[in-house]
């Protein structure tokens, strides 16, 4: 009995040992397997909308990076006011910095104590998904590139609401703010948004800027109705190049809005006189004398705006006449401008904008004034030029050498000189009030000749230098009958008679070669 006990005892420790050998053989097995076999995420965990459940390391860096590859095409609006310029996230350089998310990834429910991957597995187990974000990155140089070459040429100058006339009525056009990028600072918003707040897809960063406010006044210019003034002149008998001026000119004026308050300088408006500015040399007033000069014709542009200007009875601020008198208005009825010297200028003195239309079809050049009308119904203008003095011309002659003796050329035709004055009469329910408005003063030009005085004959020299000096074309009349060719009456009889005898002299069939 005592031995068959212990052949038992012996048999069950052979198999303890048999059975402590398998357990550490398959123990072993289990450690190499596990160890050849690649770890995977669990299923439920994200890397942004990616689901990398049972994905390996290298699956979820790959699909990291097809991701990476498709946001860069994503389009990133750069707002400039109401406008945008599109750049795509590659363009500004996108990467991501946080490599180490491959890991979390594979990490989350399989690493860590053994309370949290239960609380990891319970939470996937009730398929409540775990998401892990990337980080992204943007080249702060490629940025700039970006906002420069795309945002920058967006800047635009504010433009101020205008009127247009339109099938003869007025139409208001808004105005639109100015908008100037400043680009150090939208280089640091774009930045932001991009590493911060977009998260993919189509994005937008409003470009920090400078605002220029739009000017004018929609509603201020929508009382703009009604004909204030007007007023038109005859330029029909001008040469081409004179009114090619005239309507440079007008153009240059056609279309001005002047709010209350503002002052129009015209002058200021039509300068430069030039060819690059459209003007041709045509005649004009210079020192008292008749001109060639760029812009010839322009003060009768001048002159029919003050004539609608005081039909509005708008304040006038500078007004010149010219130095000698015009023939298309009456005189003290004209503004003469000289670039530098002269400029007519008024003020809109009335509650509401001014609109200037301006026309000039090269027969008749005119200027409407249209506003708000607030005068008497009742009242009415009218001016009126009254003449105080005036002075005939007279006649200058100057001799020329160079010319045939007692040939005469006009030179200029003159200009009668006058002192007028303008009135301004007023007449409300028929009772007449009269104001002056200006006085001027026209100078006086004589018509001018030169005289031929060429001779060799001193007393016929002496004779016709008289007669210029007297300046009395009667008698260089006189002179020239007296000493005709320039010679005294003995020399003329003497120089008939050689000529006589040379006739005879070569009557006889010779000739003279």
């Amino acid at each position: 009995m005592r031995q068959q006990g212990t052949y038992e005892k012996k048999l069950r420790g052979i198999l303890f040992l048999v059975c402590l050998t398998a357990v550490f053989v398959f123990t072993g097995a289990v450690r190499v397997q596990a160890e050849t076999r690649e770890n995977t995420a669990l299923e439920g965990i994200y890397i942004e909308d990616i689901s990398v459940g049972g994905m390996t390391e290298s699956q979820i860096s790959q699909a990291i990076h097809s991701k990476m590859e498709e946001l860069k095409t994503s389009t990133i609006n750069l707002c400039v006011g109401e406008q945008a310029a599109q750049v795509s996230a590659g363009e500004l350089g996108l990467t991501w910095e946080n490599q180490e998310l491959v890991q979390q990834a594979l990490a989350v429910g399989q690493k860590g104590n053994v309370l949290e991957r239960f609380k990891v597995k319970k939470h996937l187990e009730q398929q409540e998904s775990i998401t892990l974000s990337l980080s992204f990155l943007v080249d702060a140089d490629a940025v700039r590139q970006a906002v420069e070459t795309y945002a920058v040429p967006l800047n635009r100058d504010a433009v101020s609401a205008s009127l247009v006339r339109e099938n003869g009525t007025f139409v208001v056009q808004e105005g639109q703010d100015g908008y100037t990028v400043n680009v150090d600072a939208s280089v640091e918003k774009v930045v932001d948004y991009m590493q911060n707040v977009w998260r993919g897809g189509l994005g937008a960063v409003n470009m920090d800027t400078e605002v220029s406010p739009a000017g004018g006044d929609p509603e201020q210019l929508s009382l703009v109705q009604d004909v204030l003034g007007q007023s038109s002149t005859d330029y029909s008998g001008s040469n081409r190049n004179r009114k090619q001026n005239v309507s440079t000119g007008t153009s240059k004026i056609n279309g001005t809005v002047l709010y209350p308050g503002e002052s129009f300088s015209v002058t200021e408006a039509v300068t430069p006189f030039d060819a690059e500015n459209g003007y041709a040399p045509a005649a004009s007033y210079e020192m008292g004398s008749v001109v060639e000069s760029y812009g010839g014709g322009i003060c009768q542009v001048s002159t029919t705006l003050y004539l609608a200007v005081l039909r509005a009875e708008l304040e006038v601020t500078e007004r010149y006449n010219h130095s000698m008198i015009v023939n298309y208005v009456k005189p003290s009825m004209d503004a003469a401008i000289a670039e530098g010297v002269k400029d007519f200028s008024f003020v809109n003195n009335t509650d509401a904008p001014i609109y200037i239309l301006g026309y000039a079809d090269g027969s008749e050049i005119g200027f409407v004034i249209y506003g708000h009308e607030t005068r008497d119904p009742n009242r009415s203008i009218s001016y009126e030029s009254k003449t105080l003095t005036t002075t005939e011309c007279t006649t200058s002659l100057s001799a020329d050498p160079s010319a045939s003796y007692g040939s005469i050329s006009k030179v200029s035709s003159g200009h009668t000189g006058y002192t007028a004055e303008l009135w301004k009469v007023i007449t409300i329910d028929g009772t007449e009030t009269r104001e002056q408005v200006n006085s001027s003063t026209y100078n006086m030009s004589p018509n001018k000749y030169t005289i031929g005085t060429k001779t060799d004959d001193p007393e016929a020299k002496a004779a016709m230098e008289a007669a210029i000096a007297s300046n009395d074309l009667d008698q260089v009349e006189a002179a020239a009958g007296k000493y005709p060719g320039g010679k005294s009456p003995e020399t003329n009889d003497s120089k008939s008679s050689e000529d006589d005898e040379q006739e005879e002299n070569t009557s006889d069939g010779s000739t003279n070669e």
